[in-house]
């Protein structure tokens, strides 16, 4: 029987994904396989792609040995389990998502030039060697949102006003991307995708802690809002996959693309994912 190896972090048990996909996987019957990656160790050069035996002496264990007919669903930013699921696909295993996509949502810099090539619109956006370089802009450009080229969960994210604060601003990250700061009184929209379904909420801007929080609200789907959702779908490859984004003024503006969020707030995404990830598990593979 074929398996889904769901590829995860330690630190993503306790969210609703993946726990909620492998229990709708498991109700239908379907062979789903929890692979902390945190917690795996693997032997380069194996047929298997797994070390054959746990090491010794840790609470490591093997990865599931890898078949053709499997099917890898990673969630996941650690660099050992993508590197699992590199090396997956050069065995022919199937993922979704692909290690390409992931890797590109990954580069914020790479991200940001696909997706003005793909002409997705998104607030003004800089890209420098480091923050001094930025001193130069024109005023209509501050204040700025300066962002490390590997982003996660918006960590590491600084607001300047001004050039003047570029001088005192610690920053260890080496290349910056810098968007112009679009006011949207703290409140965002996240766009969910999940194949061809899309899904939409409206939530308080994760950068800002709001006086009274509260959860995420359903929107419907505009065909504007979806058309922007498949945009950055198709310009990244994903099948998963999370948009944030600013309804400015002069209209939604995309500020980051990421890989199998915890769609949060959308009750039948589980179901939805499940569907998805049960089709490529069934489809024949080319010989």
């Amino acid at each position: 029987m074929n398996r889904v190896v769901i590829l995860t972090d330690s630190r993503y048990l306790g969210q609703r994904m993946p726990g909620a996909l492998v229990d709708a996987l498991r109700g239908r019957d379907a062979h789903a396989v929890l692979a902390p990656a945190d917690r795996l160790v693997a032997e380069v050069g194996t047929e298997e792609g797994a070390a054959s035996e746990p090491v010794q002496g840790t609470t490591r264990r093997a990865l599931p040995a890898l078949r053709p007919g499997d099917l890898v669903v990673p969630r996941t930013r650690n660099a050992f389990a993508l590197s699992l699921l590199f090396q997956a696909q050069l065995r022919g295993v199937r993922t979704v998502n692909r290690w390409e996509a992931i890797q590109a949502v990954r580069d914020k810099p790479y991200a940001v030039q696909l997706l003005a090539r793909a002409g997705v619109p998104t607030p003004t956006t800089y890209l420098t060697d480091r923050p001094g370089s930025l001193a130069d802009l024109p005023k209509a450009a501050w204040p700025l949102l300066l962002k490390p080229p590997y982003g996660d969960n918006g960590l590491g994210i600084v607001r300047v006003e001004s050039p003047d604060e570029l001088e005192r601003l610690p920053w260890s990250e080496g290349m910056v991307v810098a968007q112009h700061y679009v006011d949207v009184a703290g409140i965002d929209v996240k766009l969910y995708g999940a194949g061809d379904e899309v899904w939409a909420v409206r939530r308080p801007s994760p950068l800002l802690a709001p006086a009274e929080p509260s959860g995420p609200v359903l929107l419907p789907v505009t065909r504007e809002l979806r058309t922007l959702a498949l945009a950055c779908r198709d310009a990244f490859g994903l099948e998963l996959y999370g948009v944030d984004v600013l309804p400015s003024p002069d209209g939604p503006l995309v500020v980051d693309v990421n890989d199998f969020p915890n769609y949060t707030g959308i009750a039948e995404a589980p179901d939805a994912v499940a569907d998805l990830v049960e089709c490529r598990l069934t489809e024949v593979i080319a010989p």
